[in-house]
């Protein structure tokens, strides 16, 4: 009664924390479509089992134990999921991707057919069966160790300095990628014990408290780290309060309009931007805390309408007409910003101007000095002295 008890409460749980996750999906890297689907399988199968066990939704006993064999698709969708972080891609399934779950949804398939023959009481269980899960998980378990180790594990570069959001990254995926073992090692155990057990069906419904306690574990450290509950973006524009000095309370965007409108085509984006000004705005400043995306110097005004899901002639009248900077000249100031960030974490203890210049995007040193200057006031030397 108390592992059902705690199935109820952990589905419940599992619920609210993809609640709280919708609210920031928008700018939270830390989730993507596949873990949201994973949380969604694993929060209804757990109160499916608890209600079932209290008498409840008893209309959906008879298909009870065919939704629990659907949790195989679970296993590339963590796989899946890494692979997303690593690329922060969010927005739709990519149509190449879900190749990956044709022998899943194969294998479910193949299991209920054989499991609703008539003469299944005579079908010993098949350790065929047993070693293709086995090999179909030690697979993407490799995959996924293969992704995780090449992109964010490596410790090869040495002497590179770790942001926050890097080191969140490493524990975050370190974190889920060993619970994911432990899990996918329990259920493997559990159809072994059960074959040896002719009295017991073959469903790997044994030991069901280890992933009880291991899914509490997973949505109790999302819900008490911010940074990945809400998304290390959203987080920022929360506690952290950039340090500009002579720049400090200077803001380029504008309410009202800093020109009068000409072109019929902004005549006619006027009214249908205007109204989501603010959120516009807001959603831009969101995302200029992910730094990575605006140093690349390929970054340009039509990916960050991509990444925020607006209209590039959106964004293009935003800069246009309600803010004192281009683009461009918006992009270098989030690098001046990302500058000083590091100079006050004693990045130049061990690096030179010229390796700050490069680590924010500029090409060299002198750019950077000239855009230094032109947003702070004085020099990156002197600005450094004057930190000393």
């Amino acid at each position: 009664m108390i592992t059902h008890l705690l199935f109820l409460i952990t589905g419940f749980f599992g619920l609210l924390t993809l609640v709280i996750i919708f609210n920031n999906y928008k700018f939270n890297r830390m989730m993507n479509l596949y873990l949201i689907f994973i949380f969604l399988l694993v929060s209804v199968r757990f109160l499916m089992n608890g209600f079932l066990y209290f008498g409840f939704i008893l209309f959906l006993k008879e298909y009870h134990l065919n939704f629990n064999k659907f949790l195989v698709v679970i296993i590339p969708s963590f796989y899946l999921y890494f692979k997303n972080l690593i690329v922060n891609k969010k927005a739709v399934f990519i149509k190449k991707d879900l190749l990956h779950f044709i022998f899943p949804i194969l294998f479910v398939f193949t299991n209920i057919y054989i499991s609703n023959a008539k003469n299944w009481d005579s079908i010993p269980f098949q350790p065929l069966f047993f070693w293709i899960l086995f090999l179909f998980c030690l697979l993407y378990f490799l995959l996924a160790f293969q992704t995780l180790n090449k992109s964010i594990w490596n410790t090869s570069s040495g002497a590179r300095i770790r942001s926050r959001e890097e080191k969140l990254l490493y524990n975050w995926t370190l974190f889920l990628f060993v619970l994911q073992i432990i899990n996918t090692i329990r259920i493997l155990i559990a159809l072994y014990v059960e074959h040896s057990d002719s009295s017991i069906a073959i469903v790997g419904e044994q030991f069901q408290w280890v992933s009880v306690l291991i899914w509490i574990i997973i949505f109790i450290r999302i819900v008490v780290s911010p940074e990945i509950l809400y998304g290390y973006t959203v987080l920022n524009t929360k506690v952290r309060t950039y340090k500009f000095k002579e720049t400090k309370s200077e803001s380029h965007w504008n309410m009202e309009s800093n020109s009068k409108l000409i072109s019929i085509p902004d005549l006619k984006l006027k009214e249908k931007i205007e109204e989501n000004l603010e959120n516009y705005i807001r959603d831009i400043e969101l995302l200029s805390l992910e730094f990575r995306l605006f140093k690349d110097p390929k970054f340009l005004i039509s990916d960050l309408a991509k990444k925020l899901l607006i209209p590039k002639s959106h964004i293009s009248y935003l800069f246009k007409y309600h803010s004192t900077l281009s683009f461009f000249d918006f992009k270098n100031k989030l690098r001046i910003r990302e500058s000083i960030r590091l100079m006050e974490s004693g990045y130049l203890k061990a690096n030179t101007l010229d390796s700050l210049a490069r680590e924010i995007g500029f090409a060299s040193y002198n750019p950077f000095l000239l855009h230094f200057k032109k947003t702070v006031g004085i020099s990156p030397l002197k600005y450094v002295k004057q930190l000393k």
